[in-house]
């Protein structure tokens, strides 16, 4: 048997999504988890860079003006959003998707 799907046996996530029994409030859970892990995969692709830059935490944070705390929770993807959130649901109201992207010249990613 191979390892390999074919087309027609990969589906995509909403499908399977709707093919399990799953209550409302258990795809809100799902979908928060998911983004959740989408944020902290986000947020480490920051530690990485600032540990390729051989950077502290506690230099981000004097540059910042926050503590050395608050980096490592950034770092993590522990992240108030509530300002982006705002913004980005205005743009999805106009039909539009806001995309946050770091650019380190050479290396760009895209974080939300």
């Amino acid at each position: 048997m191979s390892d390999h799907l074919s087309d027609h046996d990969a589906r995509s996530w909403e499908d399977l999504k709707d093919d399990l029994a799953f209550t409302e409030a258990e795809r809100a859970e799902i979908d928060a988890g998911a983004r959740r892990f989408v944020a902290e995969s986000r947020a480490h692709r920051l530690a990485e860079v600032r540990r390729r830059q051989q950077t502290t935490q506690v230099e981000v944070a004097k540059a910042m003006g926050v503590t050395q705390a608050r980096v490592s929770r950034i770092e993590k993807g522990q992240l108030a959003r509530t300002e982006v959130e705002t913004l980005a649901a205005y743009v999805r109201a106009l039909g539009g998707k806001l995309t946050i992207v770091a650019d380190f010249g050479d290396e760009q990613f895209v974080l939300g």
